[in-house]
């Protein structure tokens, strides 16, 4: 099912698309900084700023697991899908900017 929505989606891809993916227990990855990161950031996602994004990445060995993306605007999140594609990570989406994923995120994840 990964793989139908995954096929649907390049570059930066509209907030309900990735919220379907992070319903469905793909791994969410907040590339800003720490500081940032701490100010508000999406429930269970990973912080992995993008300048320790390739090092994190050498401790994942399933090249297909895929990966949704978000930062401040979106082109930091766009820079880290290209490192993961970089390293033959073929399934990283753009999940664009924080507040573009809050405005779309459902109730059921809301509420928790």
């Amino acid at each position: 099912m990964f793989q139908s929505l995954l096929a649907k989606l390049s570059g930066s891809h509209p907030a309900e698309q990735c919220w379907q993916l992070i319903e469905q227990g793909v791994q969410v990855i907040d590339v800003r900084s720490p500081q940032e990161y701490a100010g508000g950031h999406l429930p269970n996602a990973l912080n992995v700023p993008l300048d320790q994004l390739a090092q994190w990445l050498t401790q994942h060995s399933d090249k297909q697991t895929p990966f949704v993306l978000y930062c401040g605007a979106g082109i930091r999140a766009q820079k880290g899908c290209d490192i993961l594609r970089a390293n033959g990570f073929s399934c990283a989406i753009n999940g664009g900017a924080l507040k573009d994923l809050l405005c779309y995120q459902p109730q059921s994840v809301a509420n928790g």
